[in-house]
Parts: C-alpha cells; structure tokens; sequence
C-alpha cells in the first residue's frame, strides 16, 4: 500500500513564488510539456518513471487529482511566474503525518537557471508552514552530482545510503538520501536564501 497522511491535502490558494519561478497546481494545458519532458534521455536516465505514453496521458489529471485527495502527495508544476509556462515538476510525496520526499524535474530548456534549488526551497518551506510536516527527504541517485548540490544549498544534509539488493533489476539502483527538519530550519533560512541568491545552476 502507498504511504498517505492521515487527510487530503489542499493545494496553495496562489502560486508560491520566487523570482522569475512559482510552484502553481497542475493543468490540462501542461500536458504537452510533460510528456516531452518524459522522453528526454537526461530526465530518463535519473527517474524510475517510464516516459509517458497515450494511457498515461489520458490518465494523468485524474492521477493528479487522486494523490490530492488521497493524501498520498502534492504534485505540482514549477511555471515561469511571467509566462505561466511549465518549466518542470516538483511533488512532495507522503511517507506518513510527519515525513515527506520531494522528487523533483526540471525540463530541459531551463536547467542550469537556478530553478532546481528555488522550486525545492518554495516546496520545503509550503511543506512546513501548511502542511504540518516535520521531515523532508531528498532521495538522489550517487551520480547525480547536479542534485547533491540542490540538497546541500537548500539545507539538506546527508542522512542514509540506501543501497539496493538488486542491482541487475530495472529501476532498482542506490540512493542517497539528504534531510532537512522544520526545528532545524529558522536561523538557517537567512543563509539558505543567500545562497539562491548566488546560485547559477
């Protein structure tokens, strides 16, 4: 069984934003961007997910709207906050009440502008402030070095290597995960925010 809290989530009344990017709730109209996002061999080689097919697509607001409801996570759309246009996906997925994952994408036009690390820090801060959790978890694959950076300027630190007892089995692989809590954050947000501020990737 998927992991859930205990009651639905409500997505934000406005857009959270910050700078030239916002998280914004899911739409139809994103579709088109995140099924070519899906086939993009860099988004591919980090994500378990297979790239969307016809089924998916049709399926995929009503997927949306289910996790919602459900409680069993957040998907949401980091958007231009000028344009409105999607420019990847962040998801704040529920392992119970207290602790959630965000797993995040950035599509591929607009990687290496900063986007990563200000969607996961406008994510981290929602999380805490409405949705009652305690702990977040970032899950990265070793290699995935542009990810570590994210966690490390974001205030995650490293917290556990999972290391996969099925190497010859598809979608199976290591992962290290980096934590963040809400009693650590406070005194640290100045200095995250700082390095956003400075942040080109």
């Amino acid at each position: 069984m998927d992991a859930v809290r205990s009651a639905a989530i409500m997505p934000p009344a406005a857009p959270l934003t910050y700078g030239t990017f916002c998280l914004r709730y899911r739409r139809a109209s994103d579709l088109d961007a995140i099924c070519a996002a899906s086939h993009d061999p860099e988004t591919r080689r980090w994500l378990d997910d297979p790239p969307m097919d016809a089924e998916a697509r049709a399926a995929s607001m009503a997927r949306v709207a289910e996790a919602w409801r459900t409680g069993r996570s957040a998907p949401l759309v980091i958007a231009d906050s000028v344009t409105d246009q999607p420019v990847g996906l962040i998801n704040v997925q529920f392992r119970d009440d207290d602790v959630a994952t965000i797993a995040y994408s950035v599509f591929p036009g607009r990687r290496g502008q900063g986007v990563a690390p200000r969607a996961v820090r406008l994510a981290v801060d929602w999380a805490f402030s409405d949705l009652g959790v305690s702990e977040l978890l970032l899950e990265i694959d070793p290699g995935n070095l542009a990810s570590v950076r994210v966690a490390r300027k974001c205030g995650f630190e490293p917290a556990a290597r999972v290391v996969s007892r099925a190497q010859d089995e598809p979608g199976r692989r290591d992962k290290l995960v980096f934590a963040t809590r809400k009693d650590q954050t406070g005194a640290a947000d100045l200095l995250t925010w700082l390095r956003l501020a400075r942040c080109p990737c």
